[in-house]
């Protein structure tokens, strides 16, 4: 059993930075602090929880003039492959619907792609990575 929290409003958020960046920063040789960017605190948290209160997987979405993009996306990988990513999806996009958002863009990994595919994004086109050098395209998807 899983839940979908804002760790923002929470203790767990120090917990929700360190998962951002070992799972999409240490790997590529990031800095502690590569996981962070200058709109935290105008973006919208979210981060699975399993039943013993760890974070899992995390997310984030913010807007751009009429645009939501989300970012930071990942679960753990021995929780991976469980629809856990599809439940942050869906909890990022619902928070785009309530801010009457209905396009999010994001930027994925040349391997997520299925994934973001799976949930109904579209492949447009390739783009340069916002950090490390894995290949990258922008995806889009209407509400």
């Amino acid at each position: 059993m899983v839940k979908i929290v804002d760790p923002k409003n929470s203790l767990l958020y120090e917990e929700y930075l360190n998962l951002r960046w070992l799972l999409l920063r240490q790997p590529l040789g990031g800095k502690r602090g590569s996981e962070i960017d200058e709109i935290e605190d105008a973006s919208y948290h979210r981060a699975i929880v399993n039943r013993d209160n760890d974070i899992i997987g995390v997310g984030r979405i913010h807007f751009t003039g009429d645009l939501a993009q989300i970012r930071y996306m990942g679960v753990k990988r021995k929780h991976s492959r469980k629809g856990y990513g599809s439940k942050l999806v869906d909890a990022l996009e619902e928070i785009a619907s309530s801010h009457s958002i209905n396009k999010i863009f994001l930027n994925s990994r040349i391997n997520a792609i299925k994934f973001y595919q799976k949930n109904g994004y579209i492949k447009i086109k390739r783009v340069n990575p916002s950090f490390g050098d894995i290949i990258h395209y922008r995806m889009e998807k209407i509400l």
